[in-house]
């Protein structure tokens, strides 16, 4: 047994000596990856030290910009000179287009619509059986037409007849309500008055060939035919009356 027990210190000697070396060889390597791991600490630290130099940039005021000389658009100063060669934003040349045009042309002006205002009939009772529409001078002025059309229609829509007496006014036979010769004036206004195109009022109307009307809008300048004044069925009781009679 003791003799084994030396064989196995023996066997265990060498061993020792042969882990000697081995030992030494893994100390190369430990230091050699060691070596490999100060590598990517350099590397963190340039990152941190770049970091900190972007977040001093950062810190740094900017520069405000230079505000550009506008000048006068009228004058041609500035941006606007002849000789100017810097570009111009959309917005100062939608401005400068619009005064423009308010200045040369202002009836095409369509940055805002011009109101139209049309006053209401003025209607009142004469007697039982009559009806005098009071401003029709007034409201055919602004309306730029003739009293003798305006009449007609209503006469036509209204299935009646009438006169103008010295004061201008129109005296309809018959009762009618103010509300019934607003229709009838919005009728005309819509059919021998606004244009159907820009749907402005400023228009003319005037007589062409073959007895047809036709509206020249002064706006867009498109024209247009319209029809002719029917006349519509009216009841003569009166003159079947008197010629029985």
């Amino acid at each position: 047994k003791k003799k084994k027990a030396k064989t196995d210190d023996d066997d265990a000697a060498p061993a020792d000596d042969a882990a000697a070396p081995e030992e030494d060889g893994l100390d190369l390597t430990l230091l050699k990856k060691k070596k490999k791991k100060k590598a990517p600490k350099a590397d963190n630290d340039k990152f941190i030290e770049q970091l900190e130099a972007l977040e001093k940039e950062g810190d740094e005021p900017e520069e405000a910009p230079q505000e550009e000389e506008e000048g006068d658009m009228n004058e041609g100063t500035g941006i606007w000179a002849h000789d100017e060669t810097k570009s111009i934003g959309y917005s100062l040349l939608l401005q400068r287009f619009f005064n423009q045009l308010t200045q040369k042309n202002p009836d095409h002006t369509i940055s805002g619509t011009k109101s139209y205002k049309i006053p209401p009939p003025q209607c009142m009772r004469e007697g039982n059986r009559k009806t005098v529409f009071a401003n029709i001078a007034d409201i055919c002025k602004r309306m730029k037409r003739t009293e003798e059309h305006v009449t007609a229609y209503l006469f036509a829509e209204l299935g009646t007849s009438g006169s103008v007496d010295g004061s201008r006014r129109l005296v309809i036979k018959g009762r009618f309500q103010q509300k019934q010769i607003e229709n009838v004036v919005r009728k005309y206004i819509i059919e021998y008055v606004t244009c159907k195109t820009c749907k402005s009022p400023d228009t003319e109307l005037n007589k062409g060939e073959n007895r047809l009307y036709f509206i020249t809008c002064n706006n867009c300048g498109s024209r247009r035919s319209v029809t002719a004044i029917k006349t519509g069925f009216s009841a003569q009781v009166g003159k079947r009356r008197k010629m029985q009679g």
